[in-house]
């Protein structure tokens, strides 16, 4: 290790200067032992995530003890392939025993991602395959570009879409709906 000399340019910053200048980790997805790094989210993708955590809020509010919901950067340890790990905009969780201090090991039974342009081809095939694998039980895409929301029901094979100016149930949590006109004006 080369010794630091004695003097040097380096000065100490203020909490200020440290808090504006703080390096964050990025983000990562490892999928079979490929490392993918998630580009921060802007904020109508953080507005999005908000309203739908606020839906979900509301649906535990009147079913309390149900479930658990997480947001991003909660990880998901899942198995299925090798191993991966993802880091969904929301998921729902009823199985309470899955939860670690760090995320959750196994599959949740709803997970929601909220598409932004750079993350479509991963959304819509990579992790679509990968929940359906993990026993995921439902799998929300938002996309905001098209103004749609859909819902894949992997028990039965079935989807669902709504527009931005409709809404879609869940049918693992009875009484859960995601109202996507509240999400109409988040450009």
């Amino acid at each position: 290790m080369k010794d630091l000399p004695e003097e040097s340019n380096a000065r100490e910053c203020n909490a200020r200067e440290r808090s504006a200048n703080a390096v964050e980790e990025p983000l990562a997805e490892r999928i079979d032992g490929r490392i993918y790094i998630m580009k921060k989210p802007k904020r109508w993708h953080q507005r999005i995530v908000r309203i739908l955590k606020e839906m979900i809020e509301e649906y535990r509010k009147t079913n309390p003890g149900l479930c658990e919901v997480r947001t991003a950067p909660f990880g998901l340890t899942l198995a299925g392939g090798g191993t991966t790990y993802l880091i969904p905009d929301l998921c729902v969780i009823l199985d309470r025993g899955k939860l670690t201090d760090h995320g959750c090991n196994g599959a949740p039974e709803i997970v929601i991602e909220v598409v932004a342009p750079e993350s479509q081809y991963m959304d819509y095939r990579i992790k679509l395959t990968r929940y359906r694998n993990a026993g995921v039980k439902e799998y929300w895409i938002v996309d905001r570009d098209w103004d749609h929301g859909y819902v894949y029901y992997f028990d039965d094979g079935d989807m669902d879409l709504a527009s931005f100016s409709g809404a879609l149930g869940s049918r693992v949590c009875r009484g859960l709906v995601f109202d996507f006109s509240r999400l109409k004006h988040q450009k």
